[in-house]
């Protein structure tokens, strides 16, 4: 019989380890309910006050714990409405345009697929996809940088040429480079992107999807992929909320190049531009 969170966290509060404080053996409950399913994604948390009332532990205790658990981006905090389980996140692979500098190299970069989207709408993706009715598929991710912050990146793509990502499992998505999911399965070579930048405030529902302040501004990356033959692969929109990192991009792209690792490519890229603190 499968545990309630409850059980998980009282049965790790009630043999803990030598030596553990008493917020890591509260932390490695909800770590473990998290695991076992007993606490499921995007289940919102008892409130702090709420969980004193129900475990034998202080306030205190309790804020620890969960600061630790928001840290390592098992829990979120959602402003005036809560604590919630995270959805699962996964290393993004190659994240060309999110490639920010720590101070041993590239950060880690963490990908969650939050929704798949047949376009009605008309917008900048539409002449260079030929949109026809609702031909063009958007993928929205939500990108995780070192688990410091939220980048939002929407991808368009012509549905009719490439059905596979309505049907792509969501795990996969999420943590698929798109355009080497297209070289490899439909043999697209992309030679170049190009890429334009624009500095606003960033709009009610794009502060709740990035968890930012309602004041929030930062920069819209638009990025269009080419491939050889001079047709447009895919749209992109990054949005990305002042960060105290630098960030790395190239009109370049590899299908066999990785560019997620330490080793800056910077001196190999045709263009480079770099923003800090927007």
């Amino acid at each position: 019989m499968t545990m309630t969170w409850r059980e998980s966290v009282l049965r790790k509060l009630n043999q803990p380890v030598a030596g553990m404080p008493k917020h890591g053996g509260l932390y490695a409950g909800f770590v473990e309910a998290i695991e076992s399913g007993a606490l499921k994604p995007g289940q919102k948390l008892p409130t702090e006050t709420a969980l004193a009332e129900q475990l034998p532990v202080s306030i205190g205790t309790i804020q620890r714990a969960l600061g630790t658990l928001v840290s390592e981006g098992l829990v979120v905090r959602r402003r005036g409405a809560g604590s919630f389980v995270a959805h699962p996140q996964h290393l993004l692979e190659h994240p060309l345009h999110c490639r920010f500098v720590g101070p041993h190299g590239f950060l880690p970069v963490y990908s969650q697929l939050i929704g798949r989207k047949l376009m009605k709408a008309q917008g900048p993706w539409s002449a260079p996809l030929n949109q026809n009715g609702q031909s063009v598929l958007r993928i929205d991710r939500k990108i995780s940088i070192n688990r410091e912050f939220n980048v939002l990146s929407r991808i368009y793509v012509d549905l009719l040429r490439f059905p596979l990502l309505m049907t792509c499992p969501p795990a996969e998505l999420a943590s698929a480079n798109i355009k080497l999911l297209l070289a490899k399965h439909y043999r697209v070579a992309i030679s170049h992107i190009e890429q334009s930048m624009t500095m606003a405030p960033f709009s009610a529902a794009l502060q709740r999807v990035m968890e930012v302040q309602p004041d929030a501004v930062g920069a819209k990356m638009e990025l269009l992929a080419i491939e050889t033959g001079g047709m447009a692969v895919m749209y992109q929109e990054l949005y990305v909320p002042t960060n105290p990192y630098r960030l790395v991009v190239s009109d370049k792209f590899s299908a066999t190049e990785d560019v997620s690792t330490s080793k800056s490519t910077t001196s190999k890229a045709k263009s480079v531009h770099q923003f800090s603190r927007l």
